[in-house]
Parts: structure tokens; sequence; C-alpha cells
């Protein structure tokens, strides 16, 4: 038996009083143990809770109510256990712990005080699972996601990503494996994230373990850095780059990328752009069910006016929707071009390839374009142009980008990663 001295960030964690967390995390750092702990805390303390760990498989489950059995074995004032397994807690005073793994319906019939998701971007069924979860908040409870990072395309990233915009309540958490006293002996209460990288990686633990790992393994496991996948389209956006506060400037002009649709919304984007040709989408308009004859008599032709729209930016396959947008005196327009051409435009403009700031920005007002350009991805084996989810809104901007900077838009003579 050791101590259970607390890392710094362990502490961090277990002080937040915030109802909703999110923990992007490097391999074996101890938060496991921080949760289990935290979970016995409030089970010895709180008469009746209910607390549920959701984990992406059997083993793991079994593993995180065994770090629960541990502690209780040196809690001298635990109340008496009167049911014990390998999937629940159960104590005298009523309250209960119980360690699931994930499946489809999995949490849904069990409600609790607190909920923890573990290893959640690993998980499969991580929506219904979220989604099963969430009341337990509403009512007061407590909802903690944890996990290391895998990419962009999955349900933690996008919780992670709206938090940072405001789209949700998370408060988050990093923890980077510089941090840790285990990896980084001489540095980790060094403050300066750079300076403590520097002083881990002259240690003895990252000579010997960083060469077993490829880049994007090591930038997941350990940097916590939501690497792109190779099957993302737009790896070079960012929330923390790419969205702000962006309202309309009634000295530049306005225009508009329109992807058509019924089943699928129809989604209109307001777009400015600056004088040194920054582009600036100031609002979303996303619509299902609704024909593009009512869309254009109620929703778009008041656009147009309020906005003096110069140009109506479409989808050059919609050709009766267009002359429906021009029945009602807006002034659309579109030109066909291949996807690759639009795509890596719009990767230019993230990223310019020849250095200098982004010349691409979404107001975060657009939460379901931010999240269509974080997740949209291609299909493995499925011909790139017709992969038809999360696209609609990306779709819209290409759009408007290959027509507005139409002669500008090249496929060579850059090299994104």
């Amino acid at each position: 038996m050791i101590r259970f001295d607390l890392y710094p960030y362990q502490r961090c964690f277990l002080e937040s009083r915030a109802a909703q967390r999110i923990v992007v995390k490097a391999r074996q750092v101890g938060v496991s143990q921080a949760i289990a702990g935290e979970a016995l805390c409030l089970a010895r303390q709180h008469s009746g809770a209910k607390v549920l760990f959701v984990s992406h498989n059997l083993a793991a489950a079994q593993h995180l109510l065994g770090m629960v059995y541990e502690l209780m074995a040196s809690d001298k004032k635990l109340p008496v256990l009167r049911k014990r397994s390998a999937s629940i807690v159960a104590l005298a005073n009523g309250s209960v712990i119980r360690s699931l793994p994930a499946t489809r319906r999995g949490g849904r019939t069990f409600s609790a005080t607190a909920v923890y998701l573990d290893e959640f971007a690993h998980m499969p069924w991580a929506d219904e699972i979220y989604q099963a979860v969430t009341p337990c908040a509403a009512q007061g409870g407590r909802v903690t996601v944890v996990s290391t990072p895998r990419g962009k395309a999955n349900a933690f990233y996008r919780l992670w990503q709206e938090a940072g915009v405001g789209g949700n309540l998370f408060e988050r958490h990093v923890i980077h494996w510089s941090e840790c006293p285990e990896y980084n002996p001489e540095g980790f209460l060094i403050e300066d994230g750079e300076k403590r990288r520097r002083v881990g990686e002259a240690g003895i633990w990252y000579g010997a373990q960083r060469a077993r790992f490829t880049d994007d393994q090591w930038a997941q496991e350990y940097e916590c850095d939501f690497a792109g996948s190779g099957s993302l389209v737009y790896r070079e956006f960012d929330p923390q780059v790419h969205v702000g506060n962006f309202s309309h400037r009634p000295e530049w002009p306005v225009y508009v990328g329109q992807d058509f649709g019924y089943v699928n919304p129809s989604v209109a984007l307001i777009i400015q752009v600056s004088p040194s040709d920054e582009v600036f989408v100031i609002e979303e308009h996303y619509d299902r069910n609704r024909s593009i004859g009512e869309l254009a008599e109620r929703l778009y032709r008041p656009i147009g006016v309020r906005y003096g729209v110069q140009a109506w930016y479409c989808d050059p396959s919609g050709a009766t929707e267009i002359a429906e947008l021009k029945r009602v005196g807006l002034p659309a327009r579109a030109c066909r071009s291949p996807v690759a051409e639009g795509v890596l435009a719009i990767r230019k403009l993230l990223r310019p390839p020849t250095g200098g700031p982004p010349r691409l920005y979404i107001d975060r007002g657009c939460q379901r374009l931010i999240g269509e350009m974080s997740r949209y991805e291609y299909c493995e084996g499925v011909d790139r142009e017709s992969r038809d989810v999360d696209d609609h809104g990306p779709d819209a901007l290409r759009y408007f980008v290959v027509n507005h900077f139409r002669g500008e838009v090249d496929v060579e003579g850059v090299e994104l990663r």
C-alpha cells in the first residue's frame, strides 16, 4: 500500500464544482484513480447516491471498479458493504456504484447522481450513450467525460470543440504527459508549457518511450492533440483559431453560399468579405422539409433585402432551385468545378500556404457549420464526390469560394498536412 498523494492536475480536477466536465488526457496519468476516488467519496458521504461508470469495453469497466475496491480496502470509515461484484458496489447507506461496458442502451434505465464516461472517444455507440445519460445533468446530477483523443471524427471531439466555443456547458481540462511526475519528475511543476515539455524531453522516460510511437500515435496518446485522421477533409480547421464573434459590417459586401435540400437540409450561409479578402461567415440557416419556393419567399428574399446581398452562389446541379431564387429577385448564380478544387481552396483559406494569419473565419453562432467543418470526412472505399453526411454547410461554403474567387482557385503549388 502507498499513499494516494494527489498530483496537481488531479487536485484541480477534484476541486472543480462544475456540473459538466470534459477531460482530454495523456495515457496512464492517474485520471482513472481520481475518478474512482471521487465516486467512492460521493457514495460514502451522500446516502442513496447513484454513481454510473460507462467504459468502452467490459475489461475497462471491471478495471475501473477494481480501482474503487482498492481504495475501499484502506477506508476505515466506509459504510458496511452490502453487495460486491465485478459490476456493482452497494453500501449500507443506500449508495450504489455501477460500472458498465458501452452498449447501445447503456445507462438508459439507470437514474444517476453522477455519470462518468471513460475513454469516450473510443466508445462504440457514443452518441446514443451520451443521449441516454444527459438527463442526469438536467436533473441536478453531474456528467464527466474523459478520454485520450482519437482524431476529430467522433462525439468526444464534438463535445470538446463545442465547449470551446460556448456550444455547451462543459468545463474543459487538459492533462499533458509533461505534467505527470512519473513521466517528467524534474519538470512537472514548471508552469510554462514549452519549458516543461523541453525538460521532459530531456528526461529518461521520454527518451525510452518516444521512439515506440509514430508521430500521429504520440500526438493522440500523449500530446492531447486531436490529430486529424487521414479521412478528415478540413484537417486545418481549428475552432480556437477560426471561430469568434463576427457581427455584420455594413460597409462590407454580403454574399450567400447555398446548398439545396429537402430531407437533407437546405443551407444558406451569410458571408462577408473584407477589403483584404478575408472571408467571414456571420450567419447560418439550416432548413429541412421546406420547398425551395417557400424558403425563397419567406426566408431568403427578406435576407437578400436586409443585407443587400450582391451574389447568391448556389449548387450548380440545382437548376430548378436557382430559377426559384431568381423568380423572387435574388442574384442567384452558379458554376461547375471539381470538388477537389473547392476543398483545396477552403483549406488554403484556413491555413495560407505562404504563412500568415487565416483568411476564413466563422461566427460562433454558426454551430451547425462549425460542427460539420470539424467532422466532415471522406469514406474509405467510397467515391469522394458521393459522400453526403455532415457536408451540407461545407458544401454551401465551397460553392461560395469557387464562385467568388473564380480564377484564383487552383489545385497546384501547395502541400497541406
